[in-house]
């Protein structure tokens, strides 16, 4: 047949003893393996022959895409070294302080920043502010510093706002008034202040005690914590109150913050000229602060808390720990409440459960290596016992499906009718029982001829005369006549309604009886229930007299909706299977064969653990490279301007802060100690930049990234296609013996890398795009744009769809290539005409392949915990094994990982193996046992065509 006209690789030629490839507009050379028509099926002497095997005479494939691939390893090499100089990967995992600073770092970001180099532990000093709020406004606010309020030279409007900043008189920025003790002396409200702030500036006995001058407050605070602590960079995590008495502290009186509406009252209370206010302000509100050698910060951020000790939590950061005043006052218990109330039991508790898991994996290092070694050999046994019981594992598996979609079905039905106080459990025992007596009446009656007996039954059933036998929990009845549990029942003139009622369900009662059952029941032939109520012949669905489990009943009906409609996919699964019969024995017998391919080439599972070791190596050295590139923050990412209100800065549930309006997000902190002056109010919030950001430079290794990982995998499919290709057509007292590995090894390599690496390059652009798509997704989160939010959600469901499609193109692409020797465009075409032409054949393959895999996943991971127990039992049985079998699951999970890619491949590349020979007619002594039936029925009805 003719051909257009076309840039083709052809065959190596030989040069000067070597093969050189070439490329030529010219036919007359090219391999027959790529003069076929696009979506032609495979045919003895045409095109696409693979009547003598995974076609020899290639030539090199997609060329261009290898040049690109090294081009864009040089552009990453590039941006990488770009990176490398102005990156910072510390700033990635360095702890920062409240103002986002980072510790151990001499230059951080903003106009006022600290250097913290030398200052390697995250720990806590005292917010002023907020440990002192309340002693501040009990000073503020009491009656005498009111007083004396009024006596100063005030405006009105001065005055008012300071009673309505103290909630002395309704305002609408109160709810009510302050929550402390009101003081009308200023020597008594000297006394309480110089205790209450005595307490934060000496003994921790006193200020945790909940009978001393504070109260309950700091007892109380640890749910709070943040709020009453600063997150500080100090030189190690020995750093505490006692630290101050180590000489060079540093002292500093209360400044309110210059936003607080209070501020202006303060500063004039301070001059006011009344010698009892000032001694309290210039005398009693002075702290202690640690010395800039050990608290880089200014003075106000530097105030450590009495009885609070830390510990090194690992990473550079500390945790709570409460010191031994503390523990003396309040009590061990307590203290450990505060504790873990801060944070320090919870990293405690994982750092000591992490040491001891470790300690005891080494100790038990023998056992894993057992256990490994045991795991490889489970995955070689479930590949051989797939040679035989394949099929009975692909039934069982179609079985469990079907009775899944059954007991679902049924559960949501029962579910729909089932009674308050009854077990479902309880609920679908009597409704199968109500089912099976409606059967059994029905069937007997009408092999009778009877006439069945009226089932109605009115109020509380004492006309009822139908012919139910059984009671609701499906017991028998025993006969009135002969029961003997009580035999006044037997009196049929005292009961009138039990003539003729044999064993059937009745509500026998006198007019006078008192009491009486409030349905038809009956006398049981059970030695535990006497006697049961029961429900019509007919009733699956009784009335429940206490109401339903379910009490909506719109609810109730989507329930039973669910059950019909969950019934109705069972009842296509069946016919499907029904129908899918013959498709699912040759599927089943591919399965036999690709496992015969593995038992008989085990060398093959070096490929998957070659890519993973590769696939390891590479994402190393990517995060490495890539760390550099994210930590490149720009200075001016986020506003250095300040901003009145934490809303303005952060934002709300719908509008975005000045800080945070794009992603990565930046953080909110407020610096009291440089407020600025916006139209006559202080701005005290500010922003800090993220640890992170993404640019044009992390976009073009990302790409890379996912290029190369894809890479990685296509290279391990198209290497596992040739070898089981190899395989396939080898004679079967040739299989195992032959090699096949090298060879697919060299031409994958030699001749398709360029082709591997365009199939990658389309997966990996699907992927690149995703991720902008998710870039974009996360700027519409941080500019509060739900729409926008919702659009890119499901676009990118959508790629992720197509990316599932071209994976699986991909992939079958890569096998043609395998076997044909074709570039990838022309494999991809290839692989798609023969999945068209065989949908069928390949989806019933691909479902049996996932229950293979999900049976293969089960057997390898529970044969090997079950036998890391046995012997991490035996060998150490003082040792408790939870942390070593989860270790095993893992390990095993790996395992089963690695085996069951390998075989899924081989699978794939049978199929089309077996596909081709079908069309081709072909059988021979290659042909292997499991398909021989199959291809000799092929072979005949392609002779018959051909005649």
């Amino acid at each position: 047949s003719l051909i257009k006209p076309r840039y083709l690789p052809l065959p190596l030629l030989p040069v000067g003893g070597k093969n050189v490839c070439r490329c030529s507009r010219t036919l007359g050379d090219a391999p027959a393996s790529l003069m076929a028509e696009e979506g032609e099926k495979f045919q003895a002497g045409g095109g696409n022959d693979l009547s003598k095997g995974p076609a020899t005479n290639r030539g090199c494939t997609d060329l261009f895409c290898l040049l690109l691939l090294f081009a864009s390893w040089l552009g990453y090499l590039v941006v990488t070294f770009m990176g490398a100089a102005d990156g910072n990967p510390g700033k990635l995992y360095l702890p920062r302080d409240w103002r986002g600073g980072y510790c151990d770092t001499e230059k951080n970001w903003g106009n006022n920043s600290v250097n913290t180099k030398g200052f390697s532990s995250l720990a806590y000093t005292m917010n002023m502010t907020a440990t002192t709020d309340l002693i501040v406004k009990e000073f503020m606010c009491s009656s005498a510093v009111e007083s004396v309020m009024r006596g100063m030279s005030l405006s009105q409007d001065g005055l008012d706002e300071y009673l309505c900043e103290c909630c002395l008189i309704p305002c609408s920025r109160c709810s009510g008034s302050v929550p402390v003790a009101d003081v009308s002396s200023l020597t008594s409200l000297s006394g309480n202040i110089g205790n209450k702030i005595a307490d934060l500036k000496g003994s921790a006995g006193n200020l945790f005690n909940p009978s001393n001058a504070n109260g309950d407050l700091f007892t109380n605070m640890w749910n709070e914590a943040t709020k009453y602590f600063n997150q500080v960079c100090l030189k190690d995590c020995k750093t505490n109150f006692n630290s101050i008495n180590s000489g060079n502290a540093r002292s500093w009186n209360y400044t309110m913050s210059g936003d607080n509406r209070l501020s202006p009252y303060w500063e004039k209370l301070k001059t006011s000229g009344n010698a009892q206010v000032t001694a309290i302000i210039n005398e009693q509100f002075v702290f202690q602060a640690l010395p800039e050698s050990l608290c880089p910060y200014d003075a106000s951020k530097c105030v450590p808390m009495p009885g609070i000790d830390f510990d090194d939590a690992g990473g550079g950061y500390c945790s709570f720990k409460m010191s031994s005043d503390v523990v003396a006052t309040v009590g061990q218990a307590a203290s450990d409440v505060f504790s873990s109330l801060g944070g320090e039991a919870f990293t405690s508790s994982a750092t000591d459960t992490f040491g001891q898991w470790w300690g005891n994996f080494l100790q038990s290092i023998d056992a894993f290596v057992l256990v490994s070694v045991c795991c490889f050999l489970i995955g070689f046994v479930y590949l051989i016992l797939l040679r035989f019981l394949v099929g009975c594992c692909v039934w069982a598996a179609i079985l469990m499906v079907l009775v899944f979609l059954a007991v679902g079905g049924g559960l949501c039905y029962v579910r729909s009718f089932q009674c308050a106080g009854v077990s479902l459990l309880d609920t679908s025992k009597q409704a199968s029982s109500a089912a099976v007596v409606a059967v059994e009446t029905s069937a007997t009656n009408a092999a009778t001829g009877s006439q069945a007996a009226s089932e109605e039954l009115t109020g509380d059933g004492s006309t009822y005369v139908g012919a139910q036998y059984r009671t609701k929990n499906g017991y028998t009845c025993q006969a009135w006549s002969t029961q003997t549990t009580r035999p006044d029942y037997q009196n049929v003139t005292k009961y009138p309604n039990l003539a003729g009622a044999d064993n059937h369900c009745r509500n026998p009662y006198e007019a006078t009886t008192r009491y009486k059952a409030s349905t038809i029941w009956c006398f049981t032939t059970d030695s535990i229930v006497k006697w049961e109520e029961c429900s019509p012949i007919g009733v699956i669905k009784p009335e429940c007299q206490n109401g339903y489990a379910v009490p909506n009943e719109d609810i109730r009906k989507v329930l039973e909706v669910c059950a019909y409609i969950i019934w109705a996919f069972g009842g296509v699964y069946l016919l499907l299977v029904i129908c899918f019969t013959g498709r699912i024995r040759l599927a089943i017998s591919i399965n036999k064969v690709a496992a015969s391919f593995v038992s008989q080439t085990p060398l093959i599972l070096t490929v998957p653990i070659v890519q993973a070791l590769t696939g390891i190596l590479w994402i190393a050295v990517w995060c490495f490279s890539a760390s550099f590139l994210i930590s490149q923050v720009p200075d001016g990412y986020t506003p250095k301007d300040a901003y009145t209100t934490y809303a303005e800065a952060y934002g709300t549930s719908n509008t975005p802060g000045k800080c945070n309006d794009k992603w990565p997000t930046g953080s909110v902190y407020k610096d009291e100690n440089n407020c600025v002056d916006v139209n006559g109010v202080a701005a005290c919030w500010m922003c800090a930049p993220p640890r992170y950001v993404f640019d044009y430079k992390f976009a073009a290794s990302f790409f890379v990234f996912l290029w190369n990982n894809a890479l990685t995998v296509a290279v391990g499919q198209c290497v596992l296609a040739g070898a089981v290709g190899a395989w396939f057509f080898t004679p079967n007292e040739e299989k195992g013996s032959k090699p096949c590995i090298r060879t697919s090894i060299y031409n994958t390599f030699r001749f398709h890398l360029g082709s591997v690496a365009f199939g990658a390059f389309l997966v990996a652009l699907v992927q690149f795009i995703r991720a902008i798509l998710k870039y974009y997704e996360k700027q519409a989160q941080a500019a509060k744009n739900r729409v926008m939010v919702m659009i890119l959600r499901i676009c990118q469901c959508c790629l992720w769809c197509f990316e599932k499609c071209l994976k699986f193109l991909n992939k079958n692409a890569y096998i043609q290539i395998a076997l044909m020797g074709t570039n990838f465009c022309t494999s991809a075409k290839n692989a798609f005409w023969l999945i068209l032409r065989n949908a069928a054949r390949f989806g019933v393959v691909a479902v049996l392949g996932s229950m293979i895999h999900a049976i293969g996943f089960l057997f390898i991971i529970t044969a090997s915990v079950g036998l890391g127990y046995l012997i991490v039992s035996g060998l150490h049985p003082e040792m408790s094994p939870a942390i070593n079998l989860t270790i095993y699951a893992c390990v095993s999970y790996l395992v089963a990982s690695l085996f069951m890619s390998v075989f899924g491949m081989a699978v794939d590349t049978t199929l089309q193996c077996f596909l081709a020979c079908e069309e081709m007619g072909l059988g021979g002594d290659f042909t292997p046992p499991q398909l021989s039936a199959w291809l000799s029925t092929a072979k005949k009805n392609v002779d018959d065509e051909t005649e």
